[in-house]
């Protein structure tokens, strides 16, 4: 297990050419792994003020290895202080490293404490793996379905999900750095508003360890993309 903390972050940043997750424009929320965390608070260190926060002790996830690790049956959830917003159309990216201790039906990684926009799991074959990623945008429910069974299992993983700008509004999911072939390619250009953290609608709660979570309000490729997964593939020992 990689060591955690301040001298991490700066041999981590000297590793690929000083690069942080703040030199990608359009940074929204970085809850960035072993640094401000606590039961009660985690704090955004993409500059927004974003710290995702829960006052009620019964309701906190458990500090781990620089995350927190979320247990569903105890309805384990976070607020942040504003809401995310993008627009319809516009690109989108949401980026996280996370080990699922199992899934249900379906389990939000984030939600806007109302049915209308999510970012979920789910695993509608009944197995104890995740098959699929749900998207609610808009009014619209999509669901992104990668080629082949249970590609999203109980092992830490990086995944990442790109909504690309424009008309088409065509949704990517990358795997430990890797783009995942789809079924069908998944789309939608509705709007994104995101303010909770392992819930949905007071339901749906997640079931497993975040360690590091960024949102960025555009489509982030090319090098940057790149840049971004081999930093946080190589920080967190995927």
């Amino acid at each position: 297990m990689l060591g955690l903390g301040v001298s991490l972050s700066g041999s981590i940043a000297g590793a690929f050419g000083d690069f942080l997750p703040t030199d990608i424009l359009s940074l929204s929320l970085w809850l960035k792994n072993n640094t401000g965390v606590t039961a009660a608070q985690w704090d955004d260190s993409s500059g927004e003020g974003r710290h995702v926060r829960q006052a009620t002790a019964g309701d906190q996830a458990t500090v781990s290895e620089g995350g927190l690790d979320f247990t569903s049956s105890e309805g384990d959830h976070y607020d942040m202080a504003s809401e995310i917003e993008i627009a319809a159309q516009d690109g989108f990216t949401v980026s996280f490293v996370i080990q699922l201790t199992s899934v249900s039906a379906n389990m939000c990684v984030l939600g806007l404490n109302s049915t209308t926009h999510f970012l979920e799991f789910t695993n509608p074959s009944g197995s104890d793996k995740a098959d699929k990623i749900r998207i609610r945008l808009g009014s619209t429910t999509t669901t992104i379905n990668p080629d082949g069974d249970d590609q999203f299992g109980t092992g830490k993983m990086l995944v990442t999900v790109v909504r690309e700008a424009g008309a088409t509004g065509n949704l990517l999911v990358y795997k430990n750095g890797s783009l995942l072939a789809q079924t069908s390619q998944a789309a939608n250009t509705g709007d994104a508003e995101f303010i909770s953290l392992g819930t949905r609608n007071a339901d749906r709660f997640l079931n497993g360890h975040i360690y590091e979570l960024l949102v960025y309000k555009k489509a982030v490729s090319g090098d940057e993309i790149t840049n971004l997964h081999n930093y946080l593939t190589t920080k967190l020992g995927l």
